[in-house]
């Protein structure tokens, strides 16, 4: 039978840790933190590409979902090359060297939705994400970014078309 300072020392033990799950205190990896913004827009050659601006470590990957009957499922994840600088362009219809895909595929399909953001794994870092569909290139020429942007009673947001400028200035509303 234990004793009864075990007894309590075990009760105390449980009710603290109880009291630091209810408050969200645990040490765990948690929501990631906002460290950039992606966007869409189209190379030369009339691709649809990603951009990504960060904060303070460029993304070592990307994840792109599709919405699936109101569910976002996993579509694909990337790994990118050590990314110089504070921007970087990824092509989505033809991968650019040093890029490689790590699960998935991306075979855009019509009438669907995707969500797509850099990640920085080792931060736990995700950067604000862009939804778009594959009539995005039709919504932007190169020089153009589309980002998204919601307002609570939206559901996938809407879309603002900035200059790459003006997407680089704003990152650092992202961080």
């Amino acid at each position: 039978m234990p004793s009864a300072s075990r007894t309590t020392i075990g009760r105390r033990a449980l009710a603290l840790l109880a009291l630091t799950a209810a408050t969200g205190c645990l040490p765990f990896p948690t929501t990631p933190s906002f460290g950039g913004l992606t966007g869409v827009t189209v190379n030369a050659d009339g691709r649809l590409t990603l951009v990504m601006a960060w904060c303070a470590r460029p993304p070592d990957g990307v994840v792109v979902y599709r919405k699936d009957d109101g569910t976002l499922v996993d579509q694909a994840r990337l790994t990118a090359p050590p990314l110089p600088g504070a921007l970087a362009y990824l092509d989505l219809e033809k991968l650019p060297p040093g890029w490689s895909l790590a699960e998935g595929d991306l075979r855009f399909r019509r009438k669907l939705k995707y969500k797509a953001a850099g990640y920085d794994a080792k931060r736990n870092a995700r950067m604000y994400d862009v939804v778009f569909d594959a009539g995005s290139r039709k919504k932007v020429r190169p020089g153009q970014v589309i980002i998204t942007e919601h307002k609570e009673a939206e559901k996938d947001g809407h879309d603002v078309l900035l200059s790459t400028a003006e997407f680089t200035a704003r990152v650092r509303y992202y961080c």
